[in-house]
């Protein structure tokens, strides 16, 4: 067992060249130089710099995330799986896990994620389930994301969700930390390069190495006074490129839910840079997914609900008309997709819209979550036909067409019976650990390889995938 390399400074950039040493003088340059002499003030003075640098370092190794976690790696370097491209004709069941979360199962390219009643997280072999390695930290787990190759957790700290880690589960190291101050609650979110850390109160953007590029909404430190573009905002939603966020926001002046587009990568971490941003006229608003172009969103404006794809925030057209407030609002547990195709459950039905011009594509009645991508992978080198989805339902699953919906195959799926290794400390008690009990019935889905996970009920059901 190893432990975690004391936390970062707390700065956000770093420079990126390194320091020039000056032009060495000459000789007789030297020699002008009158000579300096110490006195005992001087001494008494670098006395005490020295002995507060003592104390600072000794409370940072008391208090810093070094005594506060703990990494248990594997014997040796984990396996890397590309995921399977042939559409399942029949899942075998192997084991079951309890886990804390909702959403997607954690995965990375080769181990299952799995969170324990104390917060400890648990890498597995993809196919046996049994574990491989684990973290834990002092303090609950908030949330963790799997981008660039790290896989990135936040825990509770001394000022709400701040301790950061990142670690490499391939190679089997820590990739580095950070400390900030955020609220007590973390969504994180991911693009293959930046992860998007939100609360109600402030949203940030991190780097696959922790470095912040943007904190955007409260800001604590009064000498940021004057570089938030707004105050007072409470954030709804948000989703991310590499280029740039989107964030549906209620400030105290508006008269209707407000639309930002800003920079992911501004020259200043510290100030926004908005794109656009502006009221929409909807009553509410809820982002869905964005790309360079455009971002899809949930609207109310009245009694009218509507799906609607903004190209900015007062340039909008409606692509899908709802009968009435749907059972489940957008959240990241209830939209899946991939780079092409974007996907929401609205506690009912799964709707599917083109990424590219967010159009309307499909819907699929009767299921229990937004569904998985075959052959997906969120890592861009990782190039495969992407042509069918499973979409969750009742007692099994339907394998469709990618493009328009229809339905290639229907698979019964039932867990296995014994809960295989699951059959330990952590079965089953993922149900009390749920982060929102509003989404425990929400069906999340992830592939590793040939391996489907299915999240359901505070539990993970692992199946063979047979083509």
């Amino acid at each position: 067992m190893s432990s975690a390399p004391p936390a970062g400074s707390g700065s956000d950039r770093a420079d990126a060249d390194g320091p020039v040493a000056p032009d060495d003088p000459t000789p007789a340059a030297r020699r002008r130089v009158p000579s300096e002499r110490r006195t005992r003030r001087d001494l008494v003075t670098a006395g005490t710099i020295a002995l507060v640098m003592a104390v600072t370092a000794g409370l940072i190794l008391v208090n810093g995330s070094a005594t506060r976690s703990e990494f248990a790696p594997a014997d040796v370097e984990q396996p890397v799986y590309g995921p399977a491209t042939a559409t399942p004709s029949t899942l075998e069941p192997l084991w079951s896990h309890g886990s804390a979360g909702t959403g997607a199962p954690l995965t990375t390219k080769g181990n299952l994620v799995t969170v324990s009643p104390d917060g400890t997280l648990v890498g597995r072999d993809a196919g046996s389930g049994e574990q491989r390695w684990s973290y834990s930290h002092v303090g609950h787990f908030c949330a963790a994301t799997f981008y660039s190759d790290v896989l990135v957790a936040a825990f509770d700290g001394a000022a709400g969700c701040s301790d950061v880690t990142s670690l490499d589960p391939t190679a089997q190291h820590y990739a580095g930390t950070r400390q900030s101050a955020f609220p007590d609650t973390m969504e994180l979110t991911s693009t293959w390069r930046h992860a998007l850390a939100m609360s109600p109160e402030r949203l940030e953007i991190w780097r696959d190495d922790l470095v912040r590029t943007i904190e955007y909404g409260a800001v604590d430190a009064p000498q940021e006074a004057g570089m938030q573009p707004r105050s007072g905002c409470t954030l709804g939603s948000a989703a991310l490129t590499d280029q740039r966020f989107v964030v549906a926001e209620r400030c105290p002046d508006d008269d209707s839910a407000r639309l930002t587009l800003s920079e992911t990568v501004p020259e200043d971490n510290r100030k926004p840079e908005d794109i656009a941003s502006d009221v929409t006229g909807a009553d509410e608003l809820w982002v869905l997914g964005t790309t360079d172009d455009g971002a899809l969103g949930l609207t109310r404006r009245g009694d009218d609900w509507a799906v609607e794809w903004f190209t900015s925030p007062t340039d909008y057209s409606p692509v899908l008309a709802l009968p009435g407030e749907p059972g489940r609002l957008p959240s990241p547990s209830a939209v899946a997709g991939d780079d092409k195709q974007l996907r929401w459950f609205d506690g009912a039905a799964t709707h599917v819209f083109d990424l590219g011009t967010g159009a309307y594509v499909w819907t699929a009645l009767e299921t229990t979550g937004p569904g998985l991508t075959g052959g997906w992978s969120p890592d861009p080198e990782d190039r495969t036909a992407r042509d069918w989805v499973l979409v969750p339902r009742a007692g099994g699953f339907l394998a469709v067409d990618h493009g328009s919906g229809v339905e290639i195959r229907r698979l019964d799926a039932s867990p296995a019976d014994d809960g295989g290794d699951g059959g330990g400390d952590d079965h089953g008690a993922g149900a009390a650990l749920q982060n929102d009990d509003d989404e425990a019935d929400i069906t999340g889905l992830s592939q590793i390889g040939d391996i489907l996970y299915e999240r359901r009920s505070g539990e993970i059901h692992a199946y063979k995938m047979h083509a």
